[in-house]
């Protein structure tokens, strides 16, 4: 964010002595103002398909992330139709799940990590996806194993569906066109300061901080676990929560 603030400022400065040496047409007449404004007009339409982009991709994370843990706290709460020696061993996967889970939530600016998380992740769907086969074949007339199964089955899914959201970002091209359309708007703003002789450095910082910014806030939004925009992981948190303190026994005084 600083550097594109800094370079949008720099080509001000190019644009100013550009326009300086230029100075005013002989015949008074200078399309130029067509340019700037087309350059800032288009750079306003970009910057808002841009935000509209990086905040829907939020939106989609976010939304997954909570349909996931819903998922695992109702496969959670479904072990209970199980028999019991299935049940215990399904809640001791599911706590040791949810943990790798929210791993692989919070390692998105950590590939090396998530991809940890993940495949330990797909380990634990393979044995608990085994168990809840063999308890359905030990018991095939059982209307309530098909209920945990169906459960089950919500979860594992949901956690492709993380994966495919998380890894769907803006692509680069249209950052780069965001920018380049950024510095061809600063270079003329400078370039119609430099004709009418006005340096006016304030105007051309403030422009270049206001679109850094804009630069921050969609790459923020874009990849939300690396800054300070960040998808609220509380809701898997309080599964978390919620499994442990059901594993704990209860003391009496």
């Amino acid at each position: 964010m600083l550097a594109s603030g800094l370079l949008i400022f720099a080509m001000g400065e190019v644009g100013f002595k550009f326009g300086q040496r230029k100075g005013f047409a002989a015949d008074g007449k200078d399309p130029s103002w067509l340019l700037e404004a087309s350059a800032f007009t288009l750079l306003a339409l970009l910057a808002g398909f841009s935000f509209s982009m990086a905040l829907g991709r939020y939106d989609a994370r976010r939304a997954t992330f909570l349909r996931e843990a819903n998922a695992i706290g109702m496969t959670y709460l479904r072990t209970q139709l199980l028999d019991a020696k299935t049940a215990a061993a399904m809640r001791a996967d599911l706590r040791a799940y949810i943990t790798e889970r929210l791993a692989f939530a919070r390692a998105d600016a950590a590939p090396q990590q998530r991809a940890a998380a993940e495949a330990r992740s797909e380990v634990i769907q393979s044995v608990m996806w085994g168990r809840a086969m063999r308890a359905a074949r030990r018991d095939a007339r059982s209307t309530m194993v098909p209920l945990f199964v169906s459960a089950l089955n919500d979860a594992i899914n949901l956690s492709t569906e993380e994966h495919a959201v998380l890894a769907n970002h803006i692509p680069d091209v249209v950052i780069v066109w965001l920018l380049l359309i950024a510095l061809i708007a600063s270079w003329m703003m400078g370039y119609g300061f430099g004709k009418e002789g006005r340096h006016a450095p304030i105007f051309k910082a403030v422009f270049a901080v206001m679109v850094a910014l804009v630069f921050g806030l969609v790459i923020d939004l874009d990849r939300p676990q690396r800054g300070i925009i960040r998808v609220n992981l509380a809701p898997m948190e309080k599964v978390q929560q919620r499994m442990n303190a059901a594993a704990t026994p209860l003391r009496l005084r």
